[in-house]
């Protein structure tokens, strides 16, 4: 197998916002946690430049805590995170029954750190057998423990609109990592039990979507199948799983149109399982993603069918059935998904015109009020109004240099900046963000 060279190194330790020294700690941790040795850290740091440079390439061990470190996988260090983070085949991931072990506390402890690094360390199967036993969860699970998960995915999933996922992405996975090790490994009562399974799958929904907004696309397909999975049949766990995975799906169908294919497969699962349920929002979600699907399929005619179903429900009014966290599915929300499928389908004047629409609306929460105005500007940038484009997307950078974190919203910003000058304000603050 090809060795990964200077720059492709170089260039996956950039795109995590990483210094050489940050990467050396990286290294480190991996190492720590997979039993093997390594040199000190400022042996690494040495290494690490020399590597960059192209003076020595990595041993098979490096190659492996480098691939673990960056959440890829060993053979996909020489194609650069381009092709993780976008064109990746997430078919190809493995998708084990997740063992993280060492899961966090639940109440009053510390919370270990638990970062991109780690977690896909885990997700990746490159530790299996070696980690360690999981440790500070409790003997037996009670259901103020069961009400306490609860209560950590409700907030999760709030801050989400407020900060992004790229922000909420290690608290996620340890809430996921906790939850995962009780249903594991913990004793409780078979009504316990069944109420435990159904948070953990909120949790690896809540902790599969953090990646997939903070761009971590693999390990997002893989906590989002494991969503799915502990679901177990209940209609309203798996309509959020199977969506998510759709959305996700639609993201990555710009390097590859078989995924809108995809996204409608999954949403066929969605309309199954919630089929005879009465809440007229989880319909709505489910019609506007299949729009945002047909867009890159350039299906017209089902783009409006699925919109006006969209509207359709939602114009039933509020429903008693409707879970908390449809709470965003409202005419913006689907206004937003016929401009992603106008866009999609190449249609970028019209699509610029609807999300002018969306982003007036007030009660657009942060990190969604950044991402429709980055895809607003990505409309602009299609459609050869260069300068309103970059106008948006200097609000955009003004909210990333803000309270919001989130990959997907920076990723929209791409075209625009593919089309900046390097020495233009939009550029260097677009550069500088992708840093950090």
């Amino acid at each position: 197998m090809p060795r990964a060279d200077g720059a492709t190194l170089r260039a996956w330790r950039r795109s995590r916002g990483w210094d050489v020294p940050e990467m050396a700690q990286r290294l480190i941790r991996g190492a720590r946690e997979a039993g093997v040795p390594v040199a000190t850290h400022t042996g690494l740091v040495q290494m690490i430049y020399a590597w960059e440079r192209g003076d020595h390439l990595l041993t098979e061990r490096y190659e492996l805590l480098y691939a673990a470190a960056l959440g890829a996988g060993p053979d996909q260090l020489t194609d650069g995170p381009a092709a993780l983070d976008v064109g990746h085949d997430l078919a190809q991931v493995p998708l084990p029954s997740l063992n993280l072990g060492r899961a966090d506390g639940i109440a009053g402890a510390e919370e270990e750190d638990v970062d991109r690094r780690e977690f896909g360390l885990a997700a990746m199967g490159l530790l299996a057998g070696t980690l360690l036993p999981p440790a500070g969860i409790p003997a037996t699970v009670t259901a103020a423990h069961i009400r306490e998960l609860r209560a950590s995915a409700t907030t999760i999933w709030t801050r989400d609109r407020l900060v992004g996922g790229s922000a909420q992405l290690r608290e996620a996975a340890a809430r996921y990592k906790a939850a995962r090790a009780m249903l594991d490994h913990s004793s409780y009562t078979g009504t316990v039990g069944a109420e435990l399974q159904e948070v953990t799958s909120e949790l690896a929904a809540c902790a599969g979507f953090a990646a997939y907004d903070a761009g971590q696309q693999p390990l997002a397909r893989m906590l989002l199948a494991e969503a799915a999975l502990l679901a177990a049949g209940d209609p309203l766990l798996s309509a959020r799983a199977y969506g998510l995975l759709a959305l996700q799906s639609n993201a990555l169908a710009v390097a590859n149109t078989g995924r809108a294919r995809e996204a409608l497969r999954f949403l066929d699962l969605a309309d199954a399982a919630a089929r005879h349920e009465p809440s007229p929002r989880i319909h709505a979600l489910i019609w506007m993603r299949r729009a945002a699907a047909s867009g890159i399929l350039g299906d017209d005619v089902t783009i409006r069918h699925a919109i006006a179903n969209a509207r359709r429900e939602l114009d039933r009014g509020d429903h008693p059935a409707d879970p908390q966290w449809t709470g965003f599915v409202d005419n913006t929300e689907v206004t937003a998904h016929e401009a992603m499928a106008r866009l999609n389908q190449g249609k970028p004047g019209t699509a610029a015109v609807l999300f002018r629409e969306v982003i007036c609306d007030p009660g657009l929460p942060p990190r969604n009020r950044a991402l429709y105005t980055a895809q607003l500007a990505a409309s602009l940038q299609a459609a050869g109004d260069r300068a309103e484009a970059v106008g948006a997307g200097m609000q955009v950078l003004a909210a990333l240099e803000g309270t919001v974190r989130s990959a997907r919203v920076l990723r929209e910003l791409r075209p625009v900046r593919q089309a900046t000058d390097p020495g233009d304000e939009f550029a260097a603050r677009y550069d500088t963000a992708l840093a950090s």
